[in-house]
C-alpha cells in the first residue's frame, strides 16, 4: 500500500491536465500503462503480465456549468485529478499484477482509495509547505540566527524549489518509477505525434518529442513560481500592515501559505492553458522550466510502452468521434471457487494433475487455510498471472518453482530458483533428527529450511540454519514466518565459517553430485536448480571432506552428524566419516544409500 501510495503521488503531479490545443486529447502515466482523457471519454490501457494490452474506456458526464468559469475550474480540475488518478492507480495495479487479493468484497479498496488520497494530500502537504514553512525556525534554532522578516521568507521559498526538484530527482532513481516516467514520454510522444500530423504508427511516435506545453509536470512548475510571487507580494502587504504573526509564528504562515494553495492553483491552471495556445516569445522563460522539469519526469520510452500510448489515444478519438460506442470495462474479479475452476481447467488443458489444482490455488494467490476463501475477490492480474505459469509449467519448469511452493511433512515451504525443492527422501532425513530429540541443532546447506524448521516445529530444539547464499538464507527466513517456527537463527556463512557454539546434531544436505554429471541431469534440474546446491566437486565430496575436518569440532560429546547422500556414495562417506565417527548407513523408499548417521566417537 505505501508503495502505491508513493506512486500515487506523483501519478497526480505529473497527470496532464485537459487539453485545450489541437488534439484537447490529454493524458497520465500509470502503472504500465496510459490514460488519456479526451472531451467526451476516457481510455485506460495498461499491458498485463502476458504483454496484453487491457483496455477500459468509458465516457465522461457533461460538464457543469461552473466547471467553465475561469479560476474555479482550476481548483474543480485539482479535486477532480486527485479522484480520478487514485481510482485509475487502483485500476492499473489490478491490470499490472501489483494487485492484492481482497479479502473484504471490495469494501477495504474502497478504504484505501480514500486512505491513499488523504495520505496523498497530506504528504504533498507536508514535503512542499509544511517542511518549507518551518525550515527558517529551525534554522534559527539550530544555528541561533535570527533572520529578519523577509530573509525567512525568501529561505522559505528557496526551499520549496530545492525540495520539489530534489524530490523528483530521489525518486527517479527507483526502477518502477522510472517505467513511470517513461510511459509518461510515450503519452506525451503520442499526442505529439498527433498535433505534428504524423500517421499514428510507433515509429513515428517514437520520433517525435517527449516534451509537451501541456504537460502536469510544467502545470506544477507554474504552481511552484506562481506561489513564490504570491508568497512574497502577501509577505510585503502584511510586513507593511505590520501583521507580525505571520512573521514569528510558524503555524500561523504554514495555514496562511496553505490557504494559498487553491488560489495558486487556480492562477496556475489559467497560466497553463494561455501558455498552451501561445507561442509568443515572452513566455519562453517559463515554457523553458516546465520543460527543464520534464527532463526528470519524461524518459525515453521503448516500442512497448509506444504501442499502450497509442492504444489508449485511439480509443479516445474513437470513443469522442462516435457517441453509440459502447463503454468497455476490464474483466471483474471472480470468486474463490472460480479462480480455483479456472485453475483446474487450466492444469486439464496444459495435460497436469488435476488433483494438484487446489495446492496450485491457494499457492498462487499466497494464501493458507486460515483465508476465509468466501470473501476473496480475485482481480484480472492474477488469472493473468496463473496463466502463465501453468503455461511455463508445461513447457518443462518444474511444478514447485512455478507455483512457488513445495510440500514437506504437513508443511508447504516457500521456493524459487535460488533453492533446491524439497525432496520426499529429504524427509527421512528429518525424521531421524526429530527422532532424536534433540536441544541444539545445525542446519547446514539449509537451503529452504525445510528441515531446520520441520524440527523446531516438532521439537523443543533451536535450531541456526546457515548458508552461504544470502537469497536462500531469504527465502528460509520467510518460511520460518510462513509456519510459525520459533527458536530459529538463520546465518549467512559459508559452511563453519561464522558458526559459533556446539551443537546435539548437525544436519547437512551438501551439493554431492558430480560436476561432469549435472549437464546430463534432468532439464527440469539441470536447467532450474541451483547448481551451487548440486554441483559437489569432481568426486561429488568436496562438502564430505569439509564436514569430516571441522563438523566434529561443533559437536558436543557423543553429538551426531546427520548427511543426505548420493545412491552411489555410501562406501566413499561412510570410509570418509569412519575415524572420527561411528557411521551408519540409511537406505531411502528405492532401497538406495540415502543417509548417513554419524555418532561422534
Amino acid at each position: 500500500m505505501l508503495f502505491l501510495l508513493h506512486k500515487k503521488l506523483l501519478f497526480d503531479i505529473i497527470k496532464a491536465g485537459k487539453m485545450m490545443a489541437k488534439s484537447k486529447i490529454g493524458g497520465q502515466a500509470v502503472m504500465e500503462g496510459v490514460l488519456m482523457r479526451g472531451e467526451r471519454s476516457t481510455a485506460l490501457c495498461v499491458r498485463d503480465e502476458s504483454g496484453v494490452i487491457r483496455t477500459e474506456a468509458t465516457r465522461i458526464p457533461p460538464k457543469k456549468p461552473f466547471n467553465k468559469i475561469p479560476f474555479i475550474r482550476g481548483i474543480i480540475n485539482l479535486i477532480s485529478s486527485l479522484v480520478i488518478g487514485t481510482k485509475t492507480l487502483m485500476k492499473s495495479a489490478e491490470v499490472a499484477g501489483e494487485d492484492e487479493v481482497n479479502t473484504d468484497e471490495g469494501k477495504g479498496l474502497k478504504i484505501a482509495m480514500v486512505i491513499s488520497m488523504l495520505l496523498g494530500v497530506a504528504i504533498a502537504i507536508g514535503l512542499f509547505v509544511l517542511l518549507p514553512t518551518y525550515l527558517p525556525e529551525w534554522i534559527n534554532a539550530i544555528f541561533n540566527i535570527q533572520l529578519g522578516k523577509m530573509g525567512k521568507i525568501t529561505i522559505q521559498e528557496i526551499s520549496k524549489l530545492l525540495v520539489v526538484i530534489g524530490y523528483f530527482v530521489l525518486v527517479s532513481k527507483n526502477k518502477d518509477i522510472r517505467r513511470v516516467f517513461m510511459y509518461h514520454g510515450a503519452e506525451h510522444k503520442t499526442i505529439n505525434c498527433f498535433e505534428n500530423g504524423l500517421e499514428l504508427n510507433v515509429k513515428n511516435i517514437k520520433l517525435s518529442s517527449k516534451h509537451h506545453d501541456r504537460c502536469g509536470t510544467s502545470f506544477m512548475v507554474y504552481v511552484f513560481v506562481l506561489s513564490i510571487i504570491v508568497v512574497m507580494a502577501a509577505s510585503f502587504i502584511f510586513a507593511a500592515i505590520n501583521f507580525d504573526a505571520y512573521f514569528d509564528r510558524g503555524w500561523v504562515r504554514f495555514l496562511i501559505n496553505l490557504s494559498l494553495v487553491p488560489v495558486v492553483a487556480a492562477i496556475s491552471y489559467e497560466v497553463l492553458m494561455a501558455l498552451a495556445k501561445s507561442k509568443g516569445k515572452v513566455w519562453a522563460p517559463l515554457k523553458a522550466m516546465g520543460k527543464a522539469m520534464q527532463r526528470i519526469t519524461t524518459l525515453e520510452p521503448d516500442e512497448d510502452m509506444c504501442e499502450v500510448a497509442l492504444c489508449a489515444f485511439k480509443k479516445v478519438m474513437e470513443m469522442d468521434s462516435d457517441p453509440t460506442i459502447a463503454e468497455e470495462y476490464f474483466p471483474q474479479p471472480i470468486s474463490y471457487e472460480e479462480f480455483y475452476q479456472h485453475i483446474k481447467s487450466s492444469l486439464k488443458k496444459y495435460n497436469l494433475d488435476e488433483a494438484n489444482a487446489l495446492w496450485a490455488t491457494d499457492s498462487l494467490l499466497k494464501i493458507d487455510g486460515s483465508a476465509d476463501k468466501q470473501k476473496l475477490k480475485i482481480s484480472l492480474c492474477w488469472i493473468v498471472k496463473a496463466d502463465k505459469i501453468l503455461k511455463e509449467i508445461s513447457e518443462g519448469k518444474p511444478f514447485c518453482y512455478g507455483i512457488g511452493t513445495a510440500p514437506f511433512f504437513e508443511y508447504f515451504f516457500y521456493v524459487n530458483s535460488n533453492v533446491l525443492i524439497p525432496r520426499p527422501e529429504t524427509e527421512l532425513l528429518t525424521e531421524q533428527v526429530i527422532k532424536a530429540q534433540p536441544k541444539r541443532v545445525l542446519d547446514m546447506c539449509c537451503g529452504s529450511g525445510c528441515i531446520g524448521l520441520t524440527v523446531a516445529k516438532k521439537t523443543d530444539a533451536r535450531v541456526v540454519l546457515s548458508d552461504i547464499n544470502k537469497q536462500a538464507i531469504k527465502v528460509a527466513k520467510q518460511n520460518a514466518k510462513r509456519i510459525k517456527a520459533k527458536n530459529v537463527k538463520c546465518v549467512v556463512s559459508d559452511m563453519f565459517a561464522k558458526i559459533k557454539g556446539k551443537f546435539d546434531i548437525i544436519v547437512c544436505n551438501p551439493p554431492y553430485i558430480k560436476t561432469q554429471v549435472i549437464e546430463g541431469l534432468d532439464k527440469s534440474v539441470k536447467d532450474y536448480e541451483p547448481h551451487s546446491a548440486l554441483n559437489g566437486g569432481q568426486d561429488g565430496l568436496d562438502y564430505y571432506r569439509i564436514l569430516e575436518e571441522r563438523a566434529d569440532s561443533f559437536l558436543v560429546s557423543g553429538g551426531k552428524l546427520f548427511m543426505e547422500i548420493g545412491f552411489d556414495q555410501g562406501k566413499e562417506v561412510s570410509e570418509l566419516f569412519g575415524k572420527k565417527y561411528t557411521v551408519k548407513i540409511l537406505k531411502d523408499y528405492s532401497g538406495q544409500d540415502r543417509i548417513i548417521l554419524a555418532t561422534k566417537k
